[in-house]
């Protein structure tokens, strides 16, 4: 009942400050004298719907879900301390759409039930251009970030430091002791998360360092994590983008991971890679784009805290199996060049391959991405809609069909 009356409270404070908005841009916050406040108002829905070839009926996924967050940050005191807090809520709305058989989607909880969390909560001292923040926090790196897709974000128990002091180059290290996944409003150790079997019972945190570096010619990026007596893992990228002539611009992308066992090997001993190349062009406002993945053939990649970094991570399948080999195409186009302001949309398919026998065999898979995006500008500035279609066909096992619709409004 508390939970229930925090999430109420929360909704009231979102809406308030929705209705607010054209008043405060009369009357401007001063916010050097009382911080900042931000938030966002989110209505989504969510269904997947998979057709088993050995079964008659549909297995079923559905959520309808609003919610939001409301975040508050105090001014810099003396120029070098503030504190920050941030609520978040999600909740079932209305209940027909939302049955507990037919959870799963992560808008809600595993059964398909009302979330109210304290996601951020934090203090952040600053030096030139290092900060240092402690306790509840957003971080976003490759392999461990905020995986913003549904309605809550993943947010970190951490000690962070971030420095920009050196120009194009941006360091981070931190270590994080505990996650909290999207559909619950717990937070548990980075171990025990990772879906490894043999980890259920630990409670060990994450140690990480890494930066992105981008000089004029090329983006790069280096990421180091690791889980003591666990696993270590290295993400490596780099990419750039050449103008050829007016309306014409080619690009890359060239993509690494290692993941290994690590100290005792207590979830087990392993050690896979995958290798990921990309190349696209832009032709008058019209984006294609061509490219592989290719996972060693020992085991599947755990990518449990965070969205997954390689540009072939589909709507539904992130073509990271052991032995997995993908092919990934996509198109995009942005309709402001036509005078549709705001529009964009993508197609994106996948083509994966895994191995036919042995201990990694699995059922090869493809997949098809269509993406809808619009944002309003004027007077409706910060509301967006997106409209997401997935259609998987997993070969000789069963269809799939997803589709996502998220109304939203940043303030």
């Amino acid at each position: 009942m508390r939970f229930k009356f925090l999430s109420i409270g929360l909704f009231v404070c979102l809406f308030m400050l929705v209705s607010a908005s054209s008043d405060a841009a009369e009357n401007p916050w001063d916010t050097d004298k009382y911080g900042t406040v931000t938030g966002q108002v989110r209505y989504y829905y969510f269904t997947q719907r998979d057709k088993l070839k050995t079964a008659s009926d549909d297995t079923i996924q559905e959520s309808l879900a609003i919610g939001g967050f409301l975040k508050y940050e105090s001014p810099w005191v003396a120029d070098t301390f503030r504190a920050g807090l941030a609520g978040y809520t999600s909740q079932p709305f209305p209940s027909s759409f939302n049955q507990a058989d037919e959870a799963g989607t992560q808008l809600l909880t595993s059964m398909n039930t009302g979330i109210t969390t304290l996601g951020e909560l934090y203090l952040t001292g600053r030096f030139a251009e290092s900060e240092a923040t402690i306790y509840r926090q957003r971080i976003e790196t490759p392999m461990v970030n905020g995986n913003d897709s549904r309605m809550i974000p993943q947010t970190f128990e951490a000690i962070s430091l971030t420095s920009k002091d050196v120009e194009n180059l941006k360091i981070q290290v931190a270590y994080i002791d505990k996650i909290k996944l999207r559909d619950t409003d717990e937070f548990k150790s980075m171990s025990k998360v990772s879906n490894n079997s043999k980890m259920l019972g630990s409670r060990r945190g994450m140690a990480m360092v890494g930066g992105d570096w981008s000089p004029e010619f090329m983006k790069m990026r280096g990421w180091y994590y690791h889980i003591p007596d666990y696993m270590q893992m290295l993400f490596l990228q780099a990419g750039s983008t050449h103008s050829v002539r007016e309306d014409f611009s080619i690009h890359w992308l060239a993509q690494g991971l290692d993941q290994r066992s690590t100290g005792n090997s207590d979830g087990g001993g392993f050690n896979v890679g995958e290798l990921g190349l990309l190349g696209g062009a832009t032709v008058s406002g019209v984006k294609m784009e061509l490219g592989g993945t290719i996972v060693d053939n020992s085991d599947d990649v755990v990518s449990r805290w965070g969205t997954y970094p390689f540009f072939n991570n589909m709507m539904s399948f992130a073509n990271n199996r052991a032995g997995e080999k993908a092919l990934y195409m996509a198109v995009a186009y942005d309709f402001t060049r036509i005078g549709w302001n705001g529009f964009t949309s993508s197609i994106k398919t996948s083509f994966a391959d895994t191995p036919d026998s042995g201990s990694n065999a699995s059922a090869d898979r493809n997949e098809y991405n269509l993406n809808l995006n619009y944002a309003f500008s004027g007077d409706l500035e910060g509301l967006s809609i997106l409209n997401r279609w997935s259609y998987q066909d997993t070969k000789g096992v069963k269809d799939g069909k997803q589709v996502r619709l998220r109304i939203q409004y940043d303030f």
